[in-house]
């Protein structure tokens, strides 16, 4: 064997021993992150696929890694439930919140298991796709785990990537470790790619067939129902909603209420203030009484209602109906350095949006969403004081410029199409569906 075919072998290896060296770390990680958030230790036999099994040969196995992209796993699944409603679905997540939601969809009628991913050990991938067998497997985004993708091939299961995206820094570890990714996208049966730079990316790493299909998420959810949370049920006469906050942008954030409401020209401002992660909630609280405001934790409000200064959201599944309530949003993770979080959830809910420097996760949407004036970007937080006081002072503002986003989402829609347009040759006939029919690569193996 020569030199070139020895290289991606030995970079296989050097990660198969990688993996096996850290997974009691990573068991050790999930135990320490259930001290604050139980969800990591619920199931977790099926990290080391472990526990009851999925029942087997299901027609479509998703995986998404979180929340975000398990909202864009909503979107599909919405879609195939609709055009294929005896399709078998399994779902896989790898974080509580991710696991919460699909629990929260399947609650809501879609036809869905829901396990967590094993962790990326040969032995553990093998075993778990051996006793599922799905009929293929669809990857959300950027889920390109190696073990998964070369147990997946070796058991002649399809694997498809959807919605996917390479953000400047998966570009660069994927590059460094050409090595190992490119001979594995290589079997990927086909990328569904956001944009013409994302496909390009993917072709130059070494993968076959990519087509641009755009993004999946301008193909927006019905809007949630109303929480049970109402307008009503506050004191004030205008609130602001700062959602997905990550660790160092909370102070910010209430610092610009604090200015707020020395500036609000009379009227009563209230923040409801949600930290990416619920599991902050209490460390968020904290933060906001040693700044001086009345808390309360959104769990904690009574049907009378609160006139506390902020509201701190520890709930999940509530974030996309509280944005309907507020008069202008914040999208976090970009006024520190986390590149920014999804800002078509406000806008679908009617919320005019400001977000922060760092959207390098969304660059082409926001992008897109800014030049035409469907959103306004700041550059720190005193630029976001200007903003919000512009929007809370001309709601007239607002409204146009969530038309505006509105016009942006309509001219992008139509990527859920696409993506099943390419995926209905790998999903079962009609007989297959009734159990009529054999299937060939269970059958194959």
């Amino acid at each position: 064997m020569g030199d070139r075919q020895w290289r991606p072998t030995l970079a296989r290896l050097g990660y198969n021993l990688i993996i096996h060296l850290l997974i009691p770390a990573a068991i050790l990680h999930f135990l320490w992150r259930s001290r604050r958030e139980a969800g990591y230790r619920r199931h977790l036999g099926e990290r080391l696929a472990l526990g009851a099994p999925p029942p087997p040969l299901p027609d479509l196995w998703i995986h998404a890694v979180s929340l975000g992209e398990m909202r864009v796993a909503g979107t599909l699944l919405r879609a195939l439930a609709a055009s294929r409603p005896t399709l078998r679905l399994l779902l896989t997540t790898v974080t509580p919140a991710g696991r919460t939601e699909a629990e929260r969809m399947r609650a809501q009628g879609l036809p869905l298991e829901v396990r967590y991913l094993p962790l990326d050990s040969p032995v553990l991938m093998r075993r778990f796709i051996s006793r599922v067998r799905p009929r293929v497997l669809v990857l959300i985004e950027t889920e390109l785990w190696p073990n998964l993708l070369r147990q997946g091939h070796l058991a002649g299961l399809p694997v498809v990537l959807v919605n996917a995206r390479l953000s400047p820094a998966l570009r660069a570890t994927y590059r460094r470790f050409r090595l190992l990714y490119g001979p594995l996208l290589g079997t990927i049966e086909w990328i569904a790619a956001q944009g013409p730079g994302d496909a390009r990316e993917f072709r130059d790493l070494g993968a076959g067939r990519v087509e641009v299909t755009g993004n999946l998420k301008f193909d927006l959810p019905p809007v949630p129902p109303a929480p049970a949370l109402e307008r009503a049920q506050l004191a004030s006469g205008q609130l602001w909603l700062a959602g997905s906050t990550h660790p160092g942008e909370e102070a910010l954030v209430l610092d610009v209420h604090h200015r707020l409401q020395a500036t609000g020209r009379g009227a009563r401002i209230q923040l409801l203030l949600a930290p990416r992660h619920p599991a902050r909630s209490s460390e968020v609280i904290a933060l906001a009484r040693a700044e001086g405001f009345s808390v309360i934790a959104r769990s904690a409000i009574g049907t009378a209602g609160t006139s506390a200064d902020v509201i701190v959201l520890d709930t999940l599944g509530e974030l996309a109906a509280l944005y309907a309530l507020a008069d202008a949003a914040f999208v976090g993770g970009s006024l520190v350095a986390q590149g920014g979080q999804n800002p078509l959830e406000p806008i679908a809910a009617g919320c005019p949006v400001v977000i922060g420097p760092d959207t390098r996760n969304f660059a082409d949407m926001i992008e897109q969403l800014r030049d035409a004036g469907a959103l306004l970007q700041v550059a720190d937080a005193d630029d976001l004081l200007q903003a919000l006081e512009r929007l809370l002072g001309d709601p007239g503002a607002g409204r146009a410029q969530v038309a505006r986003a509105r016009e942006v989402v309509a001219a992008n829609s139509g990527a859920t199409a696409h993506t099943l347009q390419l995926l209905e040759p790998l999903l079962p006939g009609p007989q297959d569906a009734t159990g009529h029919t054999t299937r060939a690569l269970h059958d194959a193996r």
